[in-house]
């Protein structure tokens, strides 16, 4: 391929995947966009990164109550856009992180496969995007933040496996915060990681070479997990015990539904080209039992006939990196879905759970499709040099085959390149519509209006709220209220239920302050001060918030 044109296709590669999140993030900006609910989270605990009270977990999980998140380095990369810009400094500053997560997976398919491979890095992080617009448009949640840096964490480890062993360290970072950010990345994440390091360590006895990429690992390692383990070692109740105490503990999905969700990552109508997960009322369970399990066997089967061919007779590392790869994905959708708590399946606010089977179903196609275009050419090769009387490889100089790959290649890699933008500009186009029906205007205009009204009652200092509502929106709004409050210089105190998000600093404990009750009805809002307890003196322990 000339130089220009793999310029070129490298270039579009990246802008494509920057695209959908730089509109989501100036969107964002522009509105002036409250965030709520696990949003207001996420920025609050980032903003508490630079006090003295830094979360050492992540969010809080559903798998076991008072459990989280495996570690806080989404908090951590974002406590600065945070501080910078409390009102949408969240936003903004997790668009700047995935789009450099999209350009880490890009870069780390282009070293293992060349061109192509940064066009499919690419085409699967718009792809993802496309599915679920809402991975660019609200890039902080977690699971949505976790995803990107998911694909990235395949892609170097995809590098490390084809023999890129300096992609190592890169691969240690993108897989802790996959894995920290949200549990169904985690056993994909740490075996990559682990496979990697032995592919790596047998390469380099192989060449005599030297551990640098070893060590710079395993440093980016310790600097990424010091936190969790921190935590592990000094509390009554270590977060990872927890973690792992509860596997098992509530009745799970179990075998033949892991194995029907292989299957609705790979058979078409596959359950990623269907409408965007974003508009779907059902929960997962109908979305995936009506599929059979044989075809995910098979597709387990089929990837291992591939390894095992890749090694010998094609004797191709990078089909073989590939087949690896896709198997340790396949094995992790597995596992995360057996582990599914039944009482999750008929949840809608549990479909978030189905973004791992795009990249899942794409790697094995992507496998099954590599060993047969490399099949085809060494055997039309070897054939072309039988009828010629010597063999001569197929696109050597000189070879009408040669002439004819060449401009063949040219033109599918424009296809791809067309494909791509098309494909950013469905996701930015779904963008604003896949907002509007995910995000409640009811409790951002209730947030908004209850946090101007008790700025106008009360001065900067700590107070306790409750919010009581005549729907389902308490926590949502009580969260989003928080991180409005905190952001402008107050220090809100909330109950139990908001404080197992929040963390036990903002849990009231019986001190003199003002109590605000926020009540929502369908007419309005109505903010009520209670003067039962004096007020006292704003906390000097914190500073005032900027913008």
């Amino acid at each position: 391929m000339p130089r220009a044109l793999a310029i070129v296709f490298r270039l579009a590669a990246h802008l494509a995947a920057w695209i959908p999140f730089a509109i989501g993030a100036i969107r964002s900006v522009q509105q002036g966009s409250t965030v709520i609910a696990d949003g207001a989270v996420i920025a609050l605990r980032s903003w508490d990164v630079l006090t003295p009270y830094g979360p050492l977990v992540g969010q809080a999980t559903q798998l076991r109550n008072g459990a989280f998140d495996p570690g806080p380095l989404e908090y951590w990369l974002l406590a600065i856009p945070v501080h910078i810009d409390p009102r949408t400094g969240v936003v903004w500053g997790a668009a700047l992180w995935c789009m450099l997560a999209a350009s880490l997976a890009i870069e780390a398919a282009r070293s293992a496969f060349g061109a192509f491979g940064a066009l499919a890095a690419s085409g699967i992080i718009i792809g993802t995007v496309a599915w679920q617009p809402l991975v660019a448009a609200q890039p902080y949640w977690n699971p949505w933040f976790g995803v990107i840096f998911f694909l990235a964490t395949l892609a170097a480890g995809l590098a490390v496996v084809s023999g890129q062993r300096r992609w190592w360290p890169v691969l240690v970072v993108t897989a802790s915060v996959a894995a920290q950010v949200h549990l169904m990345f985690a056993l994909a994440s740490a075996v990559l990681v682990l496979v990697a390091f032995v592919a790596g360590l047998a390469d380099t006895i192989r060449a005599r070479a030297g551990y640098w990429w070893a060590v710079l690992g395993l440093m980016a390692g310790a600097a990424c997990w010091i936190a969790p383990f921190i935590q592990q070692l000094t509390s009554r109740r270590g977060n990872l015990s927890l973690l792992i105490g509860s596997l098992g503990a509530r009745q799970s999905a179990g075998p033949a539904f892991a194995l029907k969700a292989l299957t609705a990552s790979a058979l078409p109508p596959t359950v990623w080209w269907q409408p965007s997960l974003a508009f779907r009322s059902e929960g997962i369970a109908s979305q995936i039992s009506g599929r059979t399990p044989a075809f995910g066997v098979a597709m387990l089967v089929l990837t291992v006939a591939v390894l095992a061919v890749a090694v010998r007779p094609l004797r191709s590392r990078r089909l073989a990196a590939l087949a690896v790869v896709s198997l340790l994905a396949s094995g992790a959708v597995l596992a995360t879905y057996w582990g599914i708590p039944v009482h999750n399946l008929g949840r809608r606010d549990q479909n978030y759970l189905l973004i791992v089977l795009l990249p899942v179903g794409l790697l094995a196609w992507l496998t099954l499709g590599a060993a047969a275009v490399l099949a085809a050419r060494r055997v039309t090769g070897r054939a072309r040099g039988l009828a010629a009387g010597r063999w001569r490889p197929r696109g050597a100089p000189g070879t009408a085959g040669g002439t004819a790959e060449r401009w063949g290649v040219r033109v599918i890699g424009l296809v791809a390149v067309a494909l791509i933008g098309l494909g950013s500009w469905l996701a930015v186009a779904q963008q604003a519509r896949v907002l509007a029906i995910s995000t409640s205007a009811r409790e951002l205009s209730a947030t908004r209006l209850a946090a101007q009204r008790i700025e106008q009652m009360f001065p900067r200092q700590r107070l306790e709220m409750l919010v009581v509502s005549d729907g389902s929106y308490e926590r949502n709004v009580t969260l989003g209220l928080a991180w409005a409050l905190y952001a402008d210089g107050y220090e809100p105190a909330v109950n139990h239920r908001a404080a197992r998000y929040l963390g036990p600093r903002y849990l009231f404990t019986g001190r003199p302050m003002p109590d605000v009750t926020v009540v929502m009805r369908h007419r309005g809002i109505v903010v009520r001060r209670t003067a039962r307890r004096p007020a006292i003196k704003a906390s000097r322990s914190r500073p005032e918030a900027r913008g």
